[in-house]
């Protein structure tokens, strides 16, 4: 197992979380990179990578919520576990499944980040953050895969214009 591209998937993290979360918000939307990062390593690695992989960028994503940090930790372990059992079980080929996939995956981790966060408001925050950085994250993962399958390449992009 190389550990080089896991060190820089947590300072990506670690990069988002300090600066970019701000800057790429809409409105209370935010991408959640975090858990879209550790879903896809857990639909491209082994489980054991996976896992472990999901409790450091929990404490990457959580290192400054001091109070939550073992509990982000965990939810993110569990998150790389679930979705690695998840892709054992089903057929992940369509694109479609790998979103749908990615929107749970994500929706699910929203939802037990304002649980561990103890948010007041929780079903206005359930449907102003969760619901719409899950669909927004959601079209970060399109393009990824769009990208990854070659679907859309420089070539093409550059044809267009």
């Amino acid at each position: 197992m190389r550990v080089l591209p896991y060190l820089f998937y947590l300072i990506l993290i670690a990069i988002h979380v300090v600066i970019l979360q701000d800057l790429t918000a809409v409105y209370a939307a935010t991408i959640n990179l975090p858990a879209l990062i550790v879903l896809l390593v857990a639909v491209y690695k082994d489980d054991v990578p996976a896992t472990w992989f999901g409790f450091f960028a929990g404490l990457t994503a959580a290192a400054g919520l001091p109070f939550g940090l073992g509990w982000h930790a965990l939810v993110m372990a569990a998150l790389a576990l679930a979705v690695w059992y998840v892709r054992q079980r089903l057929n992940l080929e369509s694109l479609g499944a790998r979103l749908l996939l990615v929107v749970g995956g994500v929706l699910l981790h929203n939802v037990a980040t304002l649980v561990i966060v103890r948010a007041d408001s929780f079903v206005t925050l359930l449907w102003a953050s969760a619901l719409t950085g899950a669909v927004y994250t959601t079209i970060f993962a399109w393009l990824f895969f769009l990208a990854r399958e070659g679907r859309v390449t420089y070539q093409k992009i550059k044809a267009l214009f």
